[in-house]
């Protein structure tokens, strides 16, 4: 799976952030529509306790923090589209995956005293962050390159 024009393998890297931005929008779309049922969601994700501290500061934290959420898995998967080349680039591409990579990595390493408190939840996210932080990091090393479309070109 080599790109004939460049030589360079930009297929996997396609298919590893196409993967992740869809996982990405499934995210952010099952945030927001989770909101419907917050406290059900909160509690089945095992976070009910910290929502209903930071209700105390404000009713509507918990899901205005939901919402911000949503947003940045949102903009997450945009950049992975965005480097699989189904979207236009946007900016600060290359750096953007790596940061986001960066992050879910994180997310997958930090989690892994769940291991040890044997929360199953806990460790499901973190398996699925180190899954999609792989995706981005394998888009990281080479973005796919924007997809010509027929008929678009100078010449036709």
């Amino acid at each position: 799976m080599i790109d004939k024009s460049t030589g360079s393998a930009r297929v996997p890297a396609r298919r590893a952030l196409r993967f992740g931005g869809w996982a990405n929008l499934v995210i952010a779309a099952a945030h927001a529509i989770g909101l419907l049922w917050a406290w059900s969601m909160f509690r089945a994700v095992g976070i009910e306790r910290d929502m209903r501290e930071l209700a105390t500061q404000g009713a509507a934290l918990p899901y205005v923090l939901t919402l911000v959420t949503a947003g940045a898995f949102l903009v997450f998967g945009l950049y992975a589209l965005s480097g699989a080349g189904d979207l236009r680039r946007l900016p600060l591409l290359r750096t953007g995956l790596v940061v986001i990579a960066a992050i879910y990595l994180w997310r997958a390493t930090w989690a892994t005293g769940a291991i040890s408190d044997g929360d199953g939840a806990q460790v499901a996210f973190a398996a699925i962050a180190l899954l999609i932080g792989l995706c981005y990091a394998c888009g990281a090393v080479r973005p796919a390159a924007p997809r010509r479309r027929r008929g678009t070109g100078r010449n036709g």
